[in-house]
């Protein structure tokens, strides 16, 4: 865990290969799981939907399937439909709404009015009306919670049991459903306070608190953070962690940088010499599979089966270490036979089933090409770290503005507590000016930091590092 700095970064391993890398930016916070008061702008019988103005650059859609139960409770499913959107919501109105889906190129989130405060143990549904427990619990546990759940819970509130409550005392998931249930009259209040339309009203908190939520410490053999706050609430939380004190960033030392470069590449090598290539359009994501150098042993067909293999579980890998979701085409090598497409069918789905977020592996079509989904969860990795290259026209991608200045916010963090008492960095001037746009970076530093601007895209280069007088002089010969 990279937390010492503006940018948060997190990198997960399983079997000692990256798997995933979560960012973190003070200007991207994700906003899937906010509460809105929002407008109504919009209401489109013909598609049972409503458009909403919560606040953001385009209006959010809302379907009449996803209207909370005291806007329809009175009615059975079929009277619902019967009736339309237009029954239960009107222009003008305001609505509370969560974001289930952010939005995307021209089309704006998907939003829901049926509420979920998720918690470690627990999501609270205030208009849930039902009691879900994890079906991994035992027939006697389950039924244990389910009498719990009865007493604790109206007959209008719902609530999902996760698998990591099995073994956890019920004082502790009852003081989670206390909280969970006091955000909610929190949300209330401000719904009838509300001045200003549209307005935030409750704030999910995106990044450390999600990583505890999805990843239990059982699942965790260990955590590396170079934070001692964050060190200790991870202790607290029951994690094994090791705090890390080196100077040297700690993405760099454990080789992540590296990594995280390869994440960005068109071309992706297998272990055999065999690659595969990676290309992004706005529908969709081709992957095309290449034998490359290798040229097996005993033959074609036996080069094309390994390459194969090999192939399938790098690309579900590569899905998530890259934040790919959405429609996913693979283009493998073709096959001889239905038994090795079928081989390799089955190695997809396994590897797939490592994924935190849902993977649906479809099969083959009639030209040979896999079809699977990924859930989107987060923006693609390529699009949040790299921006269109302005000298080549667009043609080529270089690495964003955020980028950059953060990458040169971890370079001058590195020297804090060293000899060093002054820097001289040449750099893009919008570089300059955005890095010293965050908050009391000379004093995190604790440098004095010349700089030398420079026009073109986003770069740096640390030129000097040593005595503040060395500095000055140093800069009269750059």
């Amino acid at each position: 865990m990279d937390m010492k700095a503006t940018e948060k970064r997190v990198a997960i391993k399983e079997d000692d290969k990256i798997v995933e890398l979560l960012i973190d930016r003070p200007t991207t916070h994700p906003i899937e799981g906010n509460i809105y008061i929002g407008r109504v702008v919009n209401v489109l019988p013909g598609m049972q939907a409503a458009f909403v103005d919560f606040g953001q650059k385009k209006p959010g859609y809302l379907h009449r399937d996803h209207l909370c139960s005291y806007q329809t409770s009175a009615l059975s499913k079929a009277e619902k439909e019967q009736k339309g959107i237009s029954h239960f919501v009107h222009q003008g109105e305001a609505i509370l709404v969560q974001v289930v889906k952010e939005g995307e190129g021209t089309k704006g989130a998907k939003l829901t009015s049926l509420l979920e405060f998720p918690g470690t143990h627990i999501v609270y549904q205030p208009y849930g009306k039902y009691k879900a427990i994890s079906k991994k619990m035992s027939d006697a546990k389950r039924k244990e919670w389910r009498s719990l759940l009865q007493e604790w819970l109206t007959s209008d509130e719902g609530v999902i049991l996760r698998t990591a409550s099995e073994h956890v005392a019920s004082e502790v998931v009852e003081a989670e459903l206390l909280e969970l249930q006091r955000q909610f009259l929190e949300v209330q209040e401000k719904q009838d306070a509300a001045v200003k339309i549209p307005s935030l009203a409750h704030e999910e908190d995106y990044f450390l608190s999600k990583i505890i939520r999805e990843i239990p410490p059982a699942e965790v053999s260990l955590i590396e953070v170079d934070d001692a706050g964050t060190s200790q609430i991870l202790k607290k939380k029951g994690y094994p962690v090791r705090f890390y004190q080196g100077k040297e960033g700690i993405f760099k030392r454990r080789g992540m940088e590296q990594e995280l470069e390869k994440a960005l590449k068109r071309i992706v090598w297998l272990p055999s010499g065999g690659y595969i290539i990676i290309e992004h359009t706005e529908a969709m994501t081709v992957i095309d599979v290449n034998t490359g150098k290798y040229i097996g042993k005993t033959g074609l067909q036996e080069t094309v089966l390994k390459t194969n293999l090999e192939a399938a579980v790098e690309i579900a890998r590569q899905l998530r270490l890259r934040q790919i979701g959405g429609i996913i085409i693979v283009d493998f090598i073709d096959m001889a036979s239905d038994g090795e497409r079928e081989q390799v069918l089955r190695k997809v789905k396994d590897a797939a089933r490592k994924d935190r977020f849902h993977v649906r592996v479809i099969g083959f079509t009639e030209l040979n090409l896999l079809q699977l989904t990924r859930k989107k969860v987060r923006e693609p990795l390529t699009k949040m770290l790299l921006q269109p290259c302005s000298p080549c026209d667009g043609k080529g991608v270089v690495f964003s503005l955020d980028t950059v200045t953060y990458q040169l916010e971890r370079e001058l963090l590195e020297f804090k507590g060293s000899d060093m008492e002054a820097v001289v960095v040449e750099a893009s001037s919008e570089v300059v000016d955005k890095l010293m746009g965050l908050p009391d970076i000379i004093g995190r530093c604790g440098l004095q930091i010349y700089f030398i601007k420079k026009e073109g895209v986003p770069r740096f280069e640390i030129r000097f590092a040593g005595s503040v007088e060395d500095a000055k002089e140093r800069i009269k010969t750059l």
